[in-house]
Formats: structure tokens, sequence, C-alpha cells
């Protein structure tokens, strides 16, 4: 576990001093979130290569598509159903049950 977290530490700061250097605004609020998932999705991937499980495993299973065509592979993330589920969620929380 250690490990991974090490990794995924060492990999995050490495791709955001890069974008940083090329005029990304690091500091900006909108992008500390986008970064959380992206540390959380990069260290399900360094658990899954160790057989660990993580549980983003699940999620990206769910709604990332792979298929092997003339011998490379060609993904697709199913952003119309995540998008779906993200309103069904908002929709919960802007309409509060009544009793």
């Amino acid at each position: 576990m250690q490990f991974a977290e090490e990794l995924t530490q060492s990999l995050m700061v490495q791709m955001i001093h890069t974008m940083s250097e090329n005029g990304v605004d690091v500091g900006e609020k909108g992008f500390i979130r986008d970064m959380a998932m992206v540390i959380s999705m990069v260290n399900g991937s360094i658990y899954r290569d160790l057989g660990m499980p993580h549980i983003t495993q699940k999620f990206m299973e769910e709604y990332v598509e792979i298929d092997e065509v003339d011998g490379s592979f060609q993904t697709e993330v199913d952003f119309e159903t995540i998008v779906e589920l993200a309103n069904l969620v908002e929709e919960d929380y802007d309409d509060p049950e009544i009793s």
C-alpha cells in the first residue's frame, strides 16, 4: 500500500508541476477538485497492478469500455451515463422527501 501511495504522489507531483509550467492554474479550486479524482483513479490503477482492491476499480470497470482493434486497445468512457447518475444524485439533494 505504501508503495502505491508513494508512486501515485510522485506521478501527480510531476504531472502538476508540468501543468503549472505550461500555464495551468494549479491553485484554482476546480483544478484541485479535478486532481482529487485523477489521483484516486491513478491510485486505483496502481493497486490493480499490485493485485490489490481499490474503490475506484469498480467505477472504471463499469464506465470504461475497452476493445482490441487490429492489435491495439481502444477505450471509451461512458460519460453520458456518469452525467445521468450525477444528475439523479443532484435531484435527490434538491428535492427533499416529504414526510
